[in-house]
């Protein structure tokens, strides 16, 4: 389930995002998006289980890496597609703001999965979100995402417990889509 759009989120840590579109296409939704990144800012090694993610490069220089292959560059006007199942992460390799055009198919909840991780980044003094909130990423999520840098152990042991203290807690009630899309 999509959030209202448009929708700006920020990391609070370099990242800002804009989902603009959702397009409805026979095989399956593709939602657009801008991301406007600082230098040296960028998500760390993940992987979109479920998507295939495209990137152009507007301004600035994307550096990028999948997992076991070298750093590559794109340049203005360059674009790349990360397939489906494929780790991967990227940065802004120049002085100046990273602007990228990009797409996800098919949807899925990456604009929820973002919204949450960047509430909690936000709030942090790192980009990594809080004990609770990550626990609830690994666990709602883990069929569509993964953080490959978080240790397998946490992600299937202290993750599942993390999140079933925060249930009782009634914590994850700010991530109702109403709570969310507001």
């Amino acid at each position: 389930m999509q959030l209202r759009l448009p929708q700006t989120i920020n990391s609070g840590h370099g990242e800002i995002v804009r989902f603009s579109e959702c397009i409805r296409e026979p095989d399956g939704d593709r939602i657009l998006f801008e991301g406007y990144v600082q230098p040296g800012c960028g998500p760390i090694l993940h992987v979109h289980l479920q998507q295939a993610e495209g990137f152009e490069v507007k301004q600035g220089v994307m550096a990028f890496q999948a997992l076991g292959s070298d750093v590559k560059h794109l340049h203005v006007g360059e674009s790349t597609v990360f397939e489906k199942s494929v780790p991967h992460r990227f940065w802004n390799s120049s002085e100046e703001e990273l602007i990228l055009v990009s797409w996800a198919k098919p949807a899925g909840n990456l604009q929820r999965y973002m919204t949450i991780l960047f509430l909690s980044t936000s709030k942090r003094s790192s980009n990594a979100p809080g004990l609770f909130d990550a626990a609830y990423l690994a666990v709602q999520y883990r069929g569509e995402f993964d953080v490959l840098e978080v240790p397998r152990a946490m992600k299937h042991f202290v993750f599942p417990v993390v999140y079933w203290i925060g249930q009782a807690l009634g914590l994850y009630k700010k991530y109702e889509v109403d709570s969310l899309g507001k």
